[in-house]
């Protein structure tokens, strides 16, 4: 009986010292992961107009994967006027290249440029000299230009904006046939002018004779 209770103590404590000696080992067996955020940003152009808080200028982006490339965590979201947001994180766990589209919209309105925009998001994932993973964001135009590393672009977007102008008043014209009836209104009378002359000539008649009684 003794023998039997110092064989199963023997097994007992070799299992145990098993498991010490691979679980590190089964730790260290986990597949290194790197979480990636998609950066997207809105601008006004030079051009542009500072917006009013009461002005809505809503940008939305949405952020699809391509090729079975991993999805991302947060795929949508938007900017009011300009600023900055991203989208993600997307989880890897393996070296290679995913490719995303991502679209950007803002609706045209009467004082703002409209964005309907496409691109193409490459995130690069590699081996780093510690044993995990790092990765590069990169944006093109076209899956082409993704495909061959040509032309790359930056996820900012641009939008134009022009503050309405307060009407201006027009200034009542005089018409012109009404204002040469004014002018001529009074030489049109000759009976008028008559009166005034002999009313003026009676007075000058007048006044000599007065002076010639005086004296």
């Amino acid at each position: 009986m003794k023998g039997i209770l110092k064989k199963l103590m023997r097994i007992g404590f070799a299992g145990a010292l098993s498991l010490l000696a691979f679980a590190p080992s089964a730790v260290m067996a986990q597949e290194p992961t790197v979480d990636v955020q998609i950066p997207v940003t809105t601008e006004f152009t030079k051009d542009s107009d500072k917006p009013a808080d009461t002005v809505n200028l809503t940008t939305s982006f949405k952020l699809e994967p391509l090729d079975g490339a991993p999805a991302p965590a947060t795929a949508e979201v938007s900017i009011d006027g300009a600023g900055k947001a991203s989208l993600g994180p997307v989880s890897f766990s393996a070296s290679g290249n995913y490719y995303y589209q991502l679209s950007a919209g803002l609706d045209k309105g009467d004082n703002n440029s409209g964005l309907d925009e496409k691109l193409i998001v490459r995130v690069t994932v590699v081996n780093d000299d510690k044993g995990g993973l790092s990765s590069v964001v990169t944006a093109y135009n076209s899956q082409a230009d993704a495909s061959s590393d040509n032309g790359k672009v930056d996820t900012a977007f641009f939008i134009e904006y022009k503050a309405p102008r307060t009407p201006v008043q027009p200034t009542t014209a005089r018409d012109p046939k009404k204002a040469e009836k004014t002018k001529t209104s009074v030489y049109a009378q000759p009976g008028l002018w008559i009166l005034i002359g002999g009313a003026a000539l009676f007075i000058l008649i007048g006044a000599d004779k007065r002076s010639k009684a005086r004296n």
